[in-house]
């Protein structure tokens, strides 16, 4: 007889710690609102918290997810911090793992690591790296950051591989290793990429991971008419900075054919986000549970929400962990 599937647990991300053009602040107080933020997530029950990463861009966009991490651990204990994603191309599998290791040593087993390949060709031109190699660099850097994760003499560090893509199913299946979807994929591109993520693992003959996780757009309001317009223009600019990255211009294509095709995105992504009053969201996270994912992290911060609206939403998510987990 199978084992009972787990009760679901949500995290809260991805912080990317930027300073955007609607509502420009100075980095310090940034970071330091990250640590409150993280000592909330852990006193309303939150299971982790994660970070991402990027590099070159002009509103500051966290480039060193590990380092940020490593100050979360140290000013929290029961919160477990993730990095959501690590672009692992433009690391060394060694530097990370020694990192890794060491805030899991300090942190009593905390730490755990989001890895994925990074899309941008401005970060692999900065790095001095060619973009058209990630995926050999993964193929080759992954498997060396299971084995030195790995160690004895060190807690655990949980690695789950950034997926969007049949391809980077493949590549978590074949290790064993835990998907960490992506926020913007449908329930039937969810499980498409799940199958495959099975096919690998079995023809691998590995184990399949049961510690899936998924990303996803939440935000919880008790009222949401008041919130919606305060909210709206936060997310919109977020979907539209990913999209102008994920989908830039192409040969032969005008200014007004690019906008038009970001603009499809961003409705496209749009209505991916989970919104509305507690229990409305939790009836909709469980279903994604359903799909086989055990932790949700739940982004509910888009470019610069105003803190009073991020913190009732933060709140009420955390009355929704209380109705999934119960």
């Amino acid at each position: 007889m199978s084992s009972p599937q787990p009760r679901l647990k949500l995290g809260l991300g991805i912080f990317s710690l930027q300073s955007v053009p609607r509502h420009p602040d100075h980095h310090v107080r940034i970071y330091r609102n990250l640590i409150d933020d993280a000592q909330m997530a852990e006193s309303l029950g939150f299971d982790s918290l994660w970070l991402s990463e990027h590099h070159f861009w002009f509103d500051g966009y966290c480039p060193a997810d590990l380092a940020v991490a490593g100050s979360v651990l140290a000013r929290t204990k029961t919160l477990r911090v993730g990095t959501a994603v690590l672009l692992l191309p433009l690391h060394s599998a060694a530097k990370v793992a020694d990192d890794a290791r060491t805030m899991s040593r300090l942190s009593g087993g905390r730490m755990a690591l989001g890895v994925g390949l990074g899309y941008r060709d401005e970060e692999f031109d900065g790095f001095g790296l060619q973009r058209k190699e990630r995926g050999r660099s993964m193929d080759r850097l992954l498997p060396r950051l299971v084995e030195l994760c790995a160690q004895k003499g060190a807690p655990p560090v949980h690695i789950s591989v950034a997926a969007a893509s049949s391809v980077a199913a493949d590549r978590a299946g074949r290790l064993g290793l835990p998907v960490f979807a992506d926020s913007t994929m449908t329930a039937d591109e969810l499980n498409e990429m799940m199958a495959r993520y099975s096919a690998a693992a079995a023809k691998a003959g590995v184990p399949e991971a049961r510690d899936h996780i998924l990303q996803r757009d939440v935000f919880v309001s008790d009222d949401p008419e008041r919130d919606w317009d305060l909210l709206f223009p936060e997310l919109r600019y977020m979907r539209r900075q990913y999209g102008g990255w994920s989908l830039p211009q192409t040969a032969g294509e005008t200014d007004a054919e690019h906008v038009q095709r970001l603009e499809s995105d961003i409705e496209a992504k749009l209505r991916n986000l989970i919104f509305g009053r507690p229990d409305h969201v939790a009836a909709e996270l469980e279903k994604f549970h359903g799909l086989g994912f055990e932790l949700i992290v739940c982004r509910s911060q888009y470019g610069n929400v105003p803190r009073e609206l991020f913190h009732r939403a933060v709140s009420g998510l955390g009355r929704v962990r209380e109705m999934v987990a119960s």
